[in-house]
């Protein structure tokens, strides 16, 4: 985890997944960084010494020519962005080279969806000079083509307490009309919500759910959100950002796609993500809740509400503290609330981890951050373990000194300002002002439990 915690916070009931007799359908941590929130208006146009560097490239215009072409740029992205504003989609499509191209047809598909989503904001910012084409993508485009990539921001109105931003690579063309976009693939062009064919927004009370799934899917997971939402204050608290975004694509690819991931990253142990972009010391402001579609409708209705509950457990942190949190405790958490009123065996939940146990492979510490990637190990037995920790820690001390004990680490300013925290080491010493033991001695305990467990039909 990154001391700016530009990451995305993931989780998914592994061991109900075990539990239920639907192995596979696991969960993990990734460091999935997203694009930093950029600056509001259009702006000027490329660093200093940026234009020089790429006039090697046959696409790339003179220094004083380059600044005219940016300010074009940003007169073509603020007419987009009034567009929008406008609900005009006869102008939107006129920053268009040729409507009837493939990229035309994706913008056409952008912009009929950007106006189902209730924008708060949407506006372009930075613009700078993108490398410059190859010759041969020069000359298939127009000789005088070039590309430029753009940062924008947008909100989500009643959802989003600030803006998030999105980057965009451009490649222009001049016409006798002016300059136009000719496409969007000679860069990194991030996928965004409003680039899912089919797109439907569904509201439920506390949430939103936006993405291409079956309708009738999304209206499920709209109750199941909102459910989630009063059980999460149930545990957290009522301080937290309690109007939630829930994306729903309709394939793994999409997925991943949003995410700025293979989808072999082990991303098929993964139903669903918390993400969203949180600067040092601060409130995240963004988040989205991503459902896998695959791994997620695997799960039976019990497990797709652990899931649900967890997340939100997550966005409930993230909104209501500023520093991050070691993984176990994190995961840990998110796992004791999202199974919290089910009722559920211990030993039927954590199976996947007691097996270890019993074969004499059982853990010796708390899991770390490491033991959480799915692209390097199976993850489930760490988010047993460590819902199991949070658990224990509950039926010795108490819900209460628990969640306490949680938010006294996640708003400390002492978390590491600099450089990478040990995030373990802080939770460690915390264990005794919150609890009079050592973290030590409670892992000895813990592990013990685990024994006691594993041995203990369920």
């Amino acid at each position: 985890m990154t001391r700016a915690r530009r990451i995305a916070a993931i989780a998914v009931c592994a061991g109900l997944a075990v539990g239920l007799g639907i192995a596979g359908q696991l969960s993990g941590k990734l460091d999935l960084h997203r694009i930093g929130r950029g600056v509001g208006g259009v702006t000027s146009a490329a660093p200093p010494g940026r234009a020089s560097t790429a006039q090697a490239g046959s696409s790339v215009p003179l220094v004083d020519e380059q600044n005219v072409r940016m300010a074009a740029v940003q007169d073509l992205l603020s007419a987009r962005a009034a567009a929008v504003k406008a609900r005009s989609k006869s102008a939107w499509m006129a920053t268009v080279d040729r409507s009837g191209s493939a990229f035309g047809g994706r913008q056409s598909l952008a912009f009929d969806n950007l106006i189902k989503l209730p924008l708060g904001q949407f506006s372009f910012g930075a613009v700078r000079l993108a490398p410059a084409l190859s010759p041969a993508r020069a000359q298939q485009v127009g000789p005088q083509a070039w590309a430029a990539t753009v940062t924008g921001t947008y909100s989500l109105a009643g959802f989003d307490r600030a803006p998030r931003s999105f980057e965009a690579t451009y490649t222009l063309v001049e016409r006798p009309g002016g300059w136009r976009i000719a496409d969007d693939i000679d860069g990194a062009t991030a996928v965004q919500l409003w680039d899912l064919p089919g797109l439907r927004v569904v509201r439920g009370q506390s949430v939103i759910v936006i993405g291409n799934a079956p309708e009738a899917r999304m209206r499920d997971y709209s109750a199941i959100a909102d459910s989630a939402v009063r059980r999460v204050s149930g545990v957290w608290g009522t301080h937290w950002n309690t109007h939630v975004v829930i994306v729903t694509p309709s394939t793994t690819e999409e997925f991943a796609n949003l995410l700025l991931r293979s989808p072999g990253d082990g991303l098929d142990q993964v139903a669903a993500i918390t993400e969203g972009t949180i600067d040092p010391g601060q409130l995240a402001q963004g988040d989205r809740v991503v459902i896998n579609p695959e791994a997620f409708t695997a799960l039976p209705p019990n497990g797709r509400q652990v899931v649900i509950t967890h997340e939100l457990t997550h966005v409930a942190a993230r909104s209501s503290t500023t520093e991050p949190v070691s993984t176990w405790l994190s995961e840990g958490m998110a796992d004791y609330v999202g199974y919290s009123g089910l009722d559920l065996p211990r030993q039927r939940v954590a199976q996947d981890l007691l097996t270890l146990v019993r074969a004499g492979k059982g853990p010796q510490t708390l899991p770390t951050a490491a033991d959480f990637d799915p692209a390097r190990t199976s993850i489930a037995p760490s988010y047993s373990g460590s819902w199991l920790a949070v658990s224990r820690l509950v039926d010795l001390y108490g819900q209460t000194k628990v969640v306490a004990f949680y938010r006294a680490i996640a708003s400390s300013p002492t978390a590491g300002r600099s450089g990478q925290p040990d995030l373990d080491a802080i939770a460690a010493r915390a264990f005794p002002r919150s609890f009079g033991v050592t973290e030590a001695l409670f892992v000895v305990g813990w592990r013990g439990y685990l024994q006691t467990l594993a041995h203990t039909p369920g």
